[in-house]
């Protein structure tokens, strides 16, 4: 049997050099120069947008029969409008008329009916975070580096935002509530702990902040999240599990600092994770993270399954023969020192690293 056992890593580092790729949907230009310094919210690529074609149907529109309809057109193949520019009309008392429905052009006119084609707005994409062009691939991808904190969580609605970090609570279990939430948090990043109800969320909604970090939210706010208009970010998943303790009081230590969260969701493809991201000026070179590390003793890990699910502890000893559970499944396991007092036995896949 094998002596050793690679964990995944979940990244909650006070210092470390911290390398993203930031990505467009579809290749444009790349805007940005390498070793350039950018800020977090820097143009470094921009495409412009895949256009939407619609069939706008005048005769129907104006109400006339398709035989008639072409001569009401005020516009040609070819025109380029703006949204609520005139195509067709105004007829009749009611004044009935065909606008178009965004900035685009006329593609085709056949039979009543006009092909419109419709320009989005181009896609910018932001650093992110500030720090360094260090790579680009000349169309679609830029590498952004700098040295600072990391926080990686589990969950996320799948936005970002850069802005200032302030605690709302420094009780590491406290459920998040409206009565909490003042003007003094407007356009700030707020990290909690428990989220139970929906109204705090809509409360944040309105002072317009720019992200909240929470350890847990209930499983029936998800809709909900991901239609706020702000990155929320769940460090150990859902039910009503605190922030873990390296987390939390990491976070404690950089409050009142600007950051960045990107509340993207987990792709076990890109190593991407939903995280956390504090530039900090380091006093010495510092190296990228381990994306797997080997369970050995002294590593601090963290639980992840019921019935001690995100404790987090340190390893005590790899056992060298597999372990009878009572359940009746046996498997490599680890013994833990759990940082809340104790000590426990727990399958070596369900842990993973806080590095």
């Amino acid at each position: 049997m094998d002596d050793f056992f690679v964990a995944p890593v979940t990244h909650v580092i006070p210092m470390t050099t911290i390398r993203r790729e930031r990505v467009l949907p579809v290749p444009g230009t790349i805007t940005a120069r390498v070793n350039e310094k950018v800020h977090a919210t820097h143009v470094v690529a921009e495409a412009a947008p895949t256009p939407r074609h619609r069939f706008l149907d005048i005769a129907r529109g104006l109400g006339v029969a398709e035989r008639q309809a072409e001569r009401f057109l005020v516009c040609a193949r070819g025109d380029r409008l703006e949204e609520g520019d005139l195509i067709a009309g105004p007829l009749g008392l009611a004044r009935r008329a065909v606008r178009a429905p965004g900035d685009g052009r006329v593609v085709a006119i056949e039979r009543g009916r006009v092909l419109y084609e419709l320009h989005g707005e181009p896609h910018r994409l932001r650093a992110g975070f500030p720090g360094k062009v260090v790579a680009t691939d000349g169309s679609c991808k830029v590498t952004i580096e700098t040295q600072g904190a990391l926080i990686q969580g589990v969950w996320g609605n799948g936005r970002e935002d850069y802005g200032l970090m302030r605690m709302v609570s420094e009780d590491r279990g406290a459920r998040l509530q409206t009565g909490q939430l003042d003007i003094n948090f407007r356009g700030a990043i707020l990290v909690a702990s428990v989220c139970d109800h929906p109204a705090p969320l809509h409360q944040a909604t309105e002072l317009a902040v720019r992200g909240v970090i929470l350890g847990s939210i209930d499983s029936e706010l998800v809709g909900i999240v991901r239609r706020l208009p702000y990155p929320l970010l769940v460090t150990e998943g859902f039910g009503k599990r605190p922030i873990n303790k390296p987390a939390f009081n990491l976070l404690m230590n950089n409050a009142g600092r600007e950051v960045a969260i990107h509340a993207h969701p987990m792709r076990a493809d890109s190593n991407q994770r939903p995280e956390l991201i504090i530039p900090l000026a380091p006093n010495h070179p510092t190296e990228l993270p381990d994306e797997v590390i080997t369970l050995i003793p002294g590593t601090q890990v963290r639980i992840l399954r019921a019935p001690l699910h995100g404790q987090v502890g340190i390893i005590r000893e790899v056992l060298s023969q597999s372990f009878l559970f009572p359940s009746g499944i046996r498997a490599r396991s680890a013994t833990v020192d759990l940082e809340e007092g104790g000590t426990t036995t727990v399958p070596l896949a369900n842990l993973d690293v806080l590095q």
